[in-house]
């Protein structure tokens, strides 16, 4: 089995790298990236590629059995193009709306090549959508799907760190700065960035925290998935310090993209300053706590069902628990891609297409474990 994974160098990577060869030593793995880096995993050998040049990565990926896209989301077209061109199975982290709806315009070309693409396979997107399939099983129809996201980090408090990232800050500042969508009354349209703030209380140790709407790939995927869907919305609370840190540096204009000194923009001068931060002493002290809520019909009867998983730290691999959720589903779905156990053409989301109990088997040989409950 030959698995490739491109954006091999970044943050997210190393949980998929390290899974890899725990879960599958027998792989061979393909680490791809721009930048120069050793593999510090035994099966993973490194490999230069620019995922941008469609032909140079199609090429790299020939004779794979799948591919694990682990870089930035607006780079996901092409390089969802080039797993085409190779007709090799595929599967990403999600392409926060906009995106997501540019991949599924691919779906009739993969079917035509009688190849599989699974999108959105990190924790949210990836394991809430599971989680919403695997909750609207044996329904007549779903009304509404409602994704709730508390991320808790103590690591950087106790360190005294100015700007806890939780995953990517190129993610994040999109995700505050840009407008959300939202399905109302069965159609999706955008509201105001940062807006519905909503008090939720999560599962311990996350407990209560202040949510909002931020654009996100579940809210594109739903519709897609669910026919007839009413209603369908994502929220995510962070710890308050870094909320309003995240607001005024979005406020002050720091998501802007265009230059504004010299050939830099305020955008690029931030991520820079960021990673240059010093790590955090010790382990990691996060947690995640997802939650969806699903409204449907059984013979008439209005349902109500909530999935949730509470998501701590690894301490024997090192990871917290924001990188863990969302590398290992990853590397699961690539696993599957692999071996075939999702092997339907085209391009399709978690909640129609995956095996959920095998899905949720795997997470828990990881420590993720998901729980599911009637309202």
């Amino acid at each position: 089995m030959r698995l490739c994974v491109l954006g091999a160098a970044g943050a997210m990577a190393q949980v998929v790298l390290k899974d890899l060869e725990t879960f599958a030593p027998e792989a061979e793995v393909t680490a791809a990236d721009f930048r120069d880096f050793t593999p510090g995993t035994a099966n993973a050998r490194f490999a230069r590629v620019d995922g941008r040049d469609e032909a140079a990565t199609a090429k790299l990926r020939a004779g794979h059995d799948a591919v694990l896209n682990c870089v930035t989301y607006y780079w996901n077209l092409p390089v969802m193009r080039a797993a085409l061109a190779a007709r090799v199975p595929y599967t990403d982290l999600g392409g926060l709306y906009h995106g997501s709806l540019q991949q599924f315009e691919l779906h009739e070309a993969f079917v035509a090549a009688d190849v599989p693409a699974l999108l959105g396979m990190g924790s949210t997107p990836g394991i809430t959508n599971a989680m919403a399939g695997a909750m609207a099983r044996g329904l007549d129809r779903v009304d509404e799907v409602h994704v709730r996201v508390g991320c808790l980090d103590r690591t950087a408090t106790a360190a005294g760190g100015p700007l806890p990232i939780p995953y990517a800050l190129d993610t994040v500042l999109d995700e505050f700065a840009l407008e959300p969508y939202v399905v109302e009354r069965g159609v999706a349209h955008p509201v105001a960035p940062r807006s519905g703030e909503e008090e939720i209380d999560l599962p311990a140790p996350v407990g209560r925290m202040r949510a909002i709407y931020t654009l996100h790939s579940e809210v594109a995927m739903f519709p897609r998935s669910f026919p007839g869907l009413r209603a369908a919305s994502f929220k995510v609370a962070f710890v308050p310090s870094f909320m309003e840190k995240m607001r005024f540096l979005v406020e002050l204009g720091f998501a802007e993209r265009e230059a504004k000194v010299g050939s830099v923009s305020p955008r690029q001068m931030l991520l820079a300053v960021a990673a240059a931060q010093e790590a955090p002493a010790g382990e990691p002290a996060d947690c995640d706590a997802l939650r969806v809520d699903l409204v449907g019909e059984k013979d008439g009867r209005i349902v109500r069902r909530r999935g949730e998983s509470v998501i701590r730290p690894h301490p024997e691999w090192g990871f917290g628990a924001g990188a863990l959720d969302t590398g290992v589903p990853l590397s699961v779905a690539g696993l599957m891609l692999a071996r075939g156990e999702v092997s339907t053409p085209g391009v399709h989301c978690p909640e129609t297409t995956l095996p959920f109990e095998r899905f949720f088997v795997e997470l828990a040989r990881r420590g993720i474990t998901v729980t599911f409950e009637e309202l």
